[in-house]
């Protein structure tokens, strides 16, 4: 919702006439110093050098601007202005009121001692004065009074001081006025005493005033409250009569807070003035001086700035904004309506009866357009019809909104992206739009602007009785950019609604950049107003009727140079010819006036000014210079652009002096640079204006470690914002505009605060009509694809511009100028504190520049050939027929032509290091060029045939040329004498080169050979010879590879050195025309005949690359530095492509190769590219204590640190599918990863081993989950079964078959939830078998969540509600409804167990109360449905994504969007540390991995509390079997494990037979039981038995038997209602079981319950025929809900199944319940195949388990999957050829 506006302010902008309204004041502090100029010398030079500066220092961040004016400064040491011109002290006075208009705060100082300075000459005696005085004096004085003082002819009751003493010396004049103020002080005194006329008297008591009266008099009548008067005190002094007078004035008139005194001793020199040198007292009294007036001026800034802290950049930011801007054209428009130029027309009385016809009949129509050449009167014609528009309506219910905008008045209206949104948001808050001022999904992008002003036209057109006029002023100025959508005025509606009329005004219809349909449609003359026609009969006053306007002006400019002389005049107005929108006062002093030396005499005729010189020409050219108020500044600037053209004719002589210029208003924003610096900059850097000569300079975006970064001190304001950079452009300091301006973020960041991104994109457009260069289309184009973000959330800047051009600078370094952009990013976000802010710690954005950069297209035929200037700003064309011609890149103009050479070009190079052009011509002749003046320099007239070739060599010494007469002649560069010729060649000479390692000469020929020459001694080499002739070749940058072109259309890869053909490039089918080689040496360009150029791999030959068509066959082909850009010709079409090799990070060829594995590791680190093969990541998750994140890429797993820089710790391989799911395990030791190859791992983390495989599922894992006691791990496949498993062992402790897709565990470890996307959710109990639940939506369900507390799960479903289900039996408990959509997200925190958050696909979150289901915040910000949500662990910050492609973060508490950030890319899922300080996030089908670090976060860390797990036994984590519905026998159990045995049963063996069991045989078991029961048997047996114990083993065996018959006896009086296989495992206690070291791993298999499964190609191939055998004819799987793994199981009640198996393979087996008969199997040599353990046999009667080993030529065992999850073992032999299942089995 739109703030409202003050009525006033909102009356203003509806261009209501409000005379209440305030107006903007300027942010500026101007106080006017008055004091005596010898008395107070150094109290004044502490103002202007101490207490100035300190003061600006103070409110420089607060854009408030400190200006003292102190009119003695610059005046000599004698004199005064007013002794050489007593007319000045008009403009002082003047300069008072001035002070008082436009400061904020204190604008009058006066210093008063004892003196009140001399009498000055009065400019003007009335007559009776003069005659009374004429009486009194001699002949002598009365003629030179008369000389002096002569009455006007049209007011004879006064005589004005004659102004012919300027032309005087200034000597003479002194000495004359000091005649003159002598007669007229004494006279004047003796007159005031006698006269008795009272007009006299008041008039002699005028005359008799100092300046310092004067002025003190002036400030009195403008202002007391805002007066400071210092009175300095002498001790021991008296002061005269008329200083006490004064001083008793002003005390009585003024508050104790505007004055006070300073009293200092006398120095005693006869002076009164203050020496501080060696005088201790007058040291003390400055200092005191210093700090009174410090504490005085900022008290009463301070007050003034209270009621305007931030500038208008406060809640109503937008408003602010709109209304100054507005406020600015309402300026202008005064202005000319004060001027009342404007006298008649009848295109008023036209227009009004028009646009009445057009609304009454609902109409719709064109704009109306006014146009007429410079001096017509447009603008004053649009200012009478903004004026008279309000009364065409007299319907008391029609309400007329006005808007006018003088195009390139300011920034915001020099452009047409930013008039528009200007434009866009008045007419918002015009018609006060309730969503606010800024759509929410505002984007200042060019199409989105245009709709948005299509729609508010839209809009007003619906408000009957409301009409809109909108008028735009001088419609040419607008600055056209490529980023303008068609043509720069494409938003012109052709159709505006009814009660909405559009008026604009330019030069000429011609001069507007229309499309065509607007240009066909704005022919109707009813919307044309010609004002040159008679038809408009336009009339307007003029200064001299006859004159002309230009004639005035001219007139005017000779008047100012007579008095200011012809330098001062100049200086002056280049100045503001220079400047774009204006400068301030301020900035003109310090660019004219010197402070070097302050006792100095400043002369407006040496080219200098002084403060009171500099006051009266500003009021002179009042006619001609206007003072504006923009951006809180009070800027001068010209008032018509008429006199910017006629002072650019008379005082600007040549472009180089205007370069300067710049030059010098550059070094006033940025003084930092040295003036040596700037002299360099000043000599080689080039102008890249379009309409000047071209100059040239060596550019490096670079900056070396050793120097300060440029601009790093600076303080940016809106003045370096809106000004400074269009001087670094036009001072032609390329370097120092990317450094300190456009690729600098600091500047970036103001002009993103202050003005807008529309703004800086316009800007960064602009620059770019001037300059190409890869690092400022890097910034544009990250700012370009970042403006809709940076719209809505301007505080995303550095983040996005991190985000963009982090690969950039990981490639070129951090020392490179895009390295400290991003370096300084990040630093501005670090050091950015109390707001929250995301900041990206890693990239995982490509460049973003485009394939293609630019396009340019050359008028008059096809381009045969170009060179690239020096600057790499220019291109040299030639064609087939004509000179060369200079071409501006950007700007697309001609700058000039090569006129010299009387034939067709054929070659041309550009040496290096130099500002020259080298041609050849078929006129036989070589010229050198200067470039930057096309002047002919050298000719050399040596062949005698057509030049076909040329280059420089040695140091640009010589000049090698190659000629169709066979010849090679080499000539002095300076001189162009021949140094030496070769005629070893017998065809023409192709092509000449220089090796760029060493000073060796390469020429080719049509003979078919390649030659090398040495330079030193002009021998041959070496010689390449080719089976056809050679028609060009070229060598790579280090000269390793030869590149030849024949006759054949083969392009032939050689080495240099050698010779050696490598390979030939094939692909290409049509003629080569031409080639060249990438810096990098390893990509070749090849330009054809059929339109089209390739781009080769020259390690493999293949083409890697088709450019797009061309209009014509692509004749030339060039690559500049560094590989930034490909250039090709092709017709009269020149293409500009992005050639940087690791803009494609694939594709990336290092710069050296012994840097490849640096700048990999680099890109590794920055990026995350985890897989070298860039595969997507699969899946992540981050540890519970924030630390680590683990990332899966196809079948790797790395883990990275994530708590301050990201760095991979950890990489792991053991997959051998893709891992499809991956998690911690709570305590932070153990990772689970889960695989397609079925099987789960557990890893430790601490030595990054593996310390488990998990290979029970018989499918792909699709998801897993660790248990809070990180023992027990849960996994689910694609076939729907769960298996609840333990993570140290394998050993399966449940089963469950269901949902797989999604699971999750409670914290209190007692249910699990699953679901697979439907209807439904599953809850099955972790601790009881038979507890399972089952809760459901109406729709599909897309989420859930548990609650900290283990409670409650909630729901989110496709039905648009959640719902709150009890994890305990399933209840409903709450139903949360809101959304109007799908809800796809939903979190809970913690700690915090009343909130839940959600998202839905509505694109809102709601915050809820879990216990009463209240909304209680409704969070809108996402702009697409919000897919993810995360919470806090304290639960005060939420992180939403969206597909949007946005992550935002809110303030639960307040339900505010504290920042966010625009991933540009999709993102599957995101996760956060526990205190939100980072965000990893899970980006679609993309290798990299963005971590992101919220800066400031508002959460607070809170330790999760950790689970330590008792020492329970593994029977102890099964879940207890479903209970029994008939009544219990026994009435107390107990757990007879190991402990109960030795405290009830210790009696039957020994400590020390105990001891001697072996502890790995030691198995935790349960029996529940009656005590009574047990303890009748065990009364019985348990003497006889322990009466036999005669070793541990039979002790062992003793008790064993006694916990048969135990169970023996609990099966008998209670028979077991158990799942199947649901049976009791007894403990070993034989330590005869004698497990040798060889045995180990598969004796801990046996112990885990883990079976692993080892198949031989015969078991394989018969595994599909087993899965179809029925019971009759396998074994079963024994699968226990306890966990343990698969065994095959032979019941007492069936051993013929084991004896027939047995039988087959020559062996018997006895299955007996004794330990002896178990004994007797050892014999038995049973294995299975691969030699290796698979299973073993368990007797469900002893309870014994022994490993059997089966001979691995008689048994095979295969496992066999049914789809009721029941598991089978075929038993069959391996050898037999017949079907191993033929015979029938038994099943178990």
């Amino acid at each position: 919702m739109a703030i409202v506006p003050d009525q006033s302010i909102l009356d203003a902008l509806r261009g209501y006439p409000v005379e209440s309204s305030k107006q903007p004041t300027p942010r500026l502090v101007k106080i006017y110093i008055s004091s005596t100029k010898h008395e107070f010398k150094e109290e004044r030079k502490v103002l202007l050098e101490v207490i100035g500066p300190e003061l600006q220092s103070i409110y420089d961040d607060r854009q408030i601007e400190i200006e003292f004016v102190d009119m003695h400064f610059g005046t000599g040491l004698l004199h005064t202005s007013i002794d050489l011109d007593p007319y000045v002290v008009y403009d002082h006075l003047n300069e008072i009121k001035t002070c008082q208009r436009a400061s904020r705060s204190i604008y009058f100082i006066s210093l008063i001692g004892n003196s009140l300075g001399e009498f000055c000459l009065p400019i003007e005696i009335q007559s009776d004065v003069y005659n009374e005085l004429i009486n009194l004096l001699t002949s002598d004085e009365t003629e030179l009074i008369k000389n002096c003082y002569r009455s006007d002819s049209s007011n004879g009751s006064i005589y004005f001081l004659l102004t012919n003493f300027r032309n005087l010396k200034s000597d003479e004049w002194i000495a004359r006025s000091g005649k003159l103020r002598s007669i007229l002080e004494s006279k004047f005194e003796i007159l005031y005493r006698t006269t008795q006329n009272e007009s006299v008297w008041n008039a002699l008591q005028i005359y008799r005033e100092r300046v310092i009266e004067k002025e003190i008099k002036i400030a009195l009548d403008t202002s007391t409250e805002k007066m400071l008067v210092v009175f300095r005190n002498w001790k021991n002094k008296q002061i005269s009569n008329d200083v006490e007078r004064l001083r008793n004035n002003l005390i009585e008139k003024l508050s104790n807070d505007n004055h006070f005194s300073l009293t200092v001793e006398h120095a005693g020199n006869g002076c009164d003035n203050v020496d501080p040198e060696g005088n201790e007292a007058h040291e003390e009294y400055l200092a005191a001086f210093k700090r009174s007036l410090i504490e005085k001026l900022r008290v009463s800034i301070d007050k003034d700035l209270k009621y305007d802290p931030d500038g208008g950049k406060g809640k109503r930011k937008t408003v602010q904004e709109i209304f100054y801007e507005h406020s600015v054209h309402l300026a202008f428009l005064n202005e000319h309506l004060m001027s009342k130029s404007f006298i008649s027309s009848a295109v008023p009385e036209k227009m009004e009866n028009h646009i009445k016809l057009n609304y009454r009949n609902g109409a719709r129509h064109a704009p109306y357009f006014i146009y007429g050449p410079h001096g017509s009167g447009k603008s004053s014609l649009m200012s009478r019809l903004y004026t008279e528009c309000l009364n065409w309506f007299t319907s008391p219910n029609v309400k007329v909104h006005r808007l006018i905008r003088f195009s390139k008045a300011t920034p915001r209206s020099a452009y047409n992206l930013e008039l528009l949104r200007v434009i866009c948001q008045q007419i918002s808050i015009i018609l006060n739009i309730p969503e606010g001022y800024l759509p929410k999904d505002a984007s200042f992008d060019p199409l989105y602007i245009n709709n948005w002003f299509q729609n508010l036209l839209k809009r007003t057109e619906d408000m009957n009785n409301e009409v809109l006029f909108i008028f735009l002023d001088d419609l040419h100025k607008i600055n056209p950019l490529d980023c303008d959508i068609v043509a720069a005025l494409s938003w012109l509606p052709i159709s505006l609604p009814w009660n909405v009329f559009l008026v604009c005004s330019t030069t000429s219809m011609d001069s507007l950049k229309l499309s065509p349909i607007q240009r066909e449609r704005f022919k109707n003359g009813e919307f044309l107003y010609d004002l040159t026609s008679p038809q408009c009969d336009l009339k307007i006053i003029r200064e001299v009727e006859n004159e002309t306007f230009s004639e005035f002006l001219n007139r005017y400019f000779d008047d100012l140079e007579e008095r200011y002389g012809t330098k001062g005049i100049a200086k002056f107005s280049t100045y503001l010819n220079c400047t774009e929108y204006g400068l301030t006062e301020t900035e003109f002093l310090e660019l004219l006036m010197p402070t070097h030396d302050l006792d100095a005499t400043l002369e407006p005729h040496c080219g200098e000014f002084n403060f009171s010189s500099f006051c009266s020409i500003r009021n002179d050219m009042r006619p001609l210079i206007r003072e504006k108020l923009m951006s809180g500044k009070l800027l001068i600037e010209w008032r018509h652009d008429l006199c910017a053209e006629i002072t650019k004719k008379r005082y600007i002589s040549d472009q180089e002096s205007l370069r300067l210029a710049h030059a010098e208003i550059v070094n006033l924003f940025f003084p930092q640079e040295t003036s040596d610096e700037s002299d360099e900059i000043n000599t080689d850097n080039s102008d890249k204006s379009p309409n000047t000569k071209p100059k040239h300079c060596d550019e490096t975006s670079t900056i070396s470690t050793q120097q300060p970064i440029p601009g790093s001190d600076i303080t940016y304001s809106i003045r370096h914002v809106e000004e400074s950079w269009h001087h670094l452009i036009k001072s032609d300091d390329n370097k120092k505009l990317k450094e300190i301006a456009v690729c600098n973020f600091d500047f970036l960041l103001a002009a993103v605060q202050t003005v807008s991104i529309s703004y800086l994109r316009c800007l960064i457009e602009h620059v770019r009509c001037y300059i190409l260069d890869r690092d400022i289309e890097l910034v544009y184009y990250t700012i370009r694809k970042a403006s809709d973000v940076l719209t809505r959330d301007p505080m995303q800047l550095g983040a996005q511009l991190i985000s963009w051009l982090r690969t950039v600078s990981t490639y070129e370094g951090e020392n490179s100028l895009l390295g400290i952009t991003v370096q300084s990013a990040i630093a501005w976000c670090d050091g950015l504190s109390g707001v929250p802010l995301l900041v990206p710690l890693t990239g995982w954005l490509p460049v973003p520049l485009p394939s293609q950069i630019r396009c340019m297209t050359v008028p008059g035929g096809a381009i045969s050939q170009f060179e690239v200037s020096p600057c790499k700003q220019y291109l040299i064309l030639a064609k087939k027929t004509g000179d060369p011609q200079l071409w501006h890149i950007m700007s697309n103009t001609l700058v000039g032509t090569f006129k010299g050479h009387s034939g067709a070009i054929t070659c041309m190079m550009v040496p290096k290091n130099t500002h020259d052009l080298v041609t050849g011509s078929e006129d036989t002749s070589v010229i050198i060029w200067d470039i930057k003046t096309q002047v002919l320099k050298t000719r050399l007239w040596l062949h005698i045939a057509a030049v076909l070739c040329v280059t420089s060599a040695m140091n640009n010494s010589l000049i090698v040329s190659g000629s169709d007469d066979s010849s090679i002649i080499i000539s002095s560069y300076l001189t162009g004498k021949s140094v030496m010729k070769i005629d070893h060649h017998r065809g023409p000479v192709v092509y000449v080169a220089i090796s760029s390692t060493s000073e060796v000469l390469v020429s080719g020929s049509h003979d078919a050979t390649i030659c090398l020459w040495s330079l030193e001694t002009y021998e041959l080499l070496n010689l390449m010879q080719f089976n056809a002739p050679v028609l060009n070749f070229r060598l790579s940058p280090d000269s390793v590879f030869l590149l030849a072109h024949c006759e054949d259309n083969g392009l032939y890869l050689r080495t240099l050195a050698t010779g050696t053909e490598l390979h030939q490039l094939k692909g290409h089918k049509s003629k080569v025309l031409a080639f060249s080689i990438a810096a990098d040496s390893q990509r070749a360009i090849v330009g054809c005949d059929d339109t089209k150029a390739y781009i080769f791999d020259m390690c493999s030959g293949k083409i890697i690359r088709t450019m797009p068509p061309n209009p014509g066959t692509v004749s030339a082909v060039f690559i500049m530095d560094k590989d930034d850009y490909l250039i090709t010709a092709g017709g009269n079409k020149i293409t500009f492509y992005s050639f940087r090799n690791e803009d494609s990070i694939v594709n990336y060829y290092p710069k050296k190769k012994e840097k490849r594995k640096h700048r990999k590791q680099l890109v590794s680190a920055n990026r995350l590219n985890l897989n070298s093969n860039n595969h997507p990541i699969c899946c992540f998750d981050i540890s519970r204590d924030s630390t680590m994140a683990a990332v899966a890429i196809q079948r790797s797993i790395q883990i990275w640190t994530v708590q301050n820089n990201p760095e991979l710790s950890k990489t792991f391989e053991g997959h051998t599918a893709t891992i499809t799911c991956i998690s911690f395990a709570p305590n932070c030791e153990l990772l689970v990863t889960a695989s397609d190859d079925r099987t789960a791992i557990v890893w430790g983390l601490q030595f990054g081993i593996l310390q488990t495989t998990f290979k029970a599922h018989n499918a792909a894992i699709t998801c897993l989950t660790v248990l809070m006691d990180s023992i027990r791990i849960i996994t689910s496949d694609r076939e729907g079964f769960s298996h609840v498993w333990l993570a140290d062992s394998g050993t399966i402790l449940q089963t469950v078959q269901g949902p797989h897709k999604y699971l999750a565990v409670t914290n209190n470890m007692k249910f699990a939830m699953s679901t697979n996307g439907d209807n439904s959710l599953r809850i099955w109990s972790l601790t009881r078998e038979d507890e399972k639940y089952h809760v459901s939506h109406t729709d599909e369900i897309t989420c859930f969540v548990i609650t900290a507390d283990s409670l409650h799960v909630i729901t989110g479903s496709r039905d648009m509600s959640l719902k709150v289900w009890q994890s305990t039996g399933g209840k409903l408990a709450q139903v949360l409804v809101g959304h109007s959509d799908a809800v796809l997200a939903v979190a809970v925190s913690a700690f915090n167990k009343s909130h839940v958050i959600s998202g839905s696909k509505d694109c809102n979150l709601i915050l809820w109360d879990l216990h009463t289901g209240e909304e209680i915040h409704t969070l809108a910000g996402h702009l697409g449905p919000v897919t993810c949500v995360k919470v806090s662990a304290d639960g005060t910050t939420a992180v939403s994504g969206s597909d949007d492609k946005t992550i935002i973060v809110w303030e639960t508490a307040r339900g505010l969007a504290l920042t966010s950030l625009q991933l540009h890319v999709q993102f599957t899922r995101f996760d956060i540390s526990l205190e939100c300080s980072r965000i990893l996030v899970h980006l679609t089908d993309n290798p990299s991995f963005p971590i992101i670090c919220l800066h400031n976060s508002p959460a607070q860390y809170i330790k999760l509390p950790t689970y330590s797990a008792p020492a329970r036994d593994v029977e102890d984590l099964r879940p207890a079997a479903a209970k029994r519905p008939a009544r219990r026998l026994l009435k107390k159990e107990l757990s007879l494990d190991t402990y109960s045995w030795q405290k009830k049963y210790a009696h039957l063996t020994s400590t020390t037979m105990m001891a001697q069991v072996d502890e790995r045989l030691k198995r935790r078991f349960s029996v529940s039981t009656s005590m009574e029961e047990i303890s009748k048997i065990a009364e019985m047996k348990n003497i006889g038995s322990q009466q036999n114990i005669g070793n541990p083993e039979q002790a062992a065996l003793a008790q064993s038997q006694h916990f048969d018959q135990l169970e023996a006896l609990w099966n008998k009086r209670s028979p077991p209602r158990r799942r199947i296989n649901q049976s009791l495992s007894r403990q070993s206690s034989l330590a005869e079981d004698r497990i040798n070291s060889s045995d180990e791993d598969e004796f801990l298999e046996e112990r885990s319950g883990t079976c692993f499964n080892y198949f031989s190609e015969t078991t394989t191939q018969t595994n599909s025929n087993a899965r179809a055998c029925n019971k009759d004819t396998c074994f079963e799987k024994s699968r226990h809900q306890n966990g343990t793994s698969s065994c095959l199981s032979l019941e007492s009640n069936q051993p013929d199944l084991l004896k027939e198996v047995l039988a087959r393979s020559k062996a018997s087996i006895k299955v007996s319940q004794t330990e002896n008969d178990l004994k007797r199997l050892d014999s038995s040599s049973f294995d299975v195949t691969k030699s290796e353990s698979f299973n073993c046999l368990r007797s469900s009667n002893c309870r014994r388990t022994r490993k059997l080993k089966f001979p691995s030529d008689s048994i095979n065992l295969t496992k066999t999957n049914d789809d009721d999850a029941s598991a089978t073992y075929v038993i069959h032999k391996s050898k037999k050829r017949r079907n191993p299942l033929a015979r029938s089995c038994i099943s178990q």
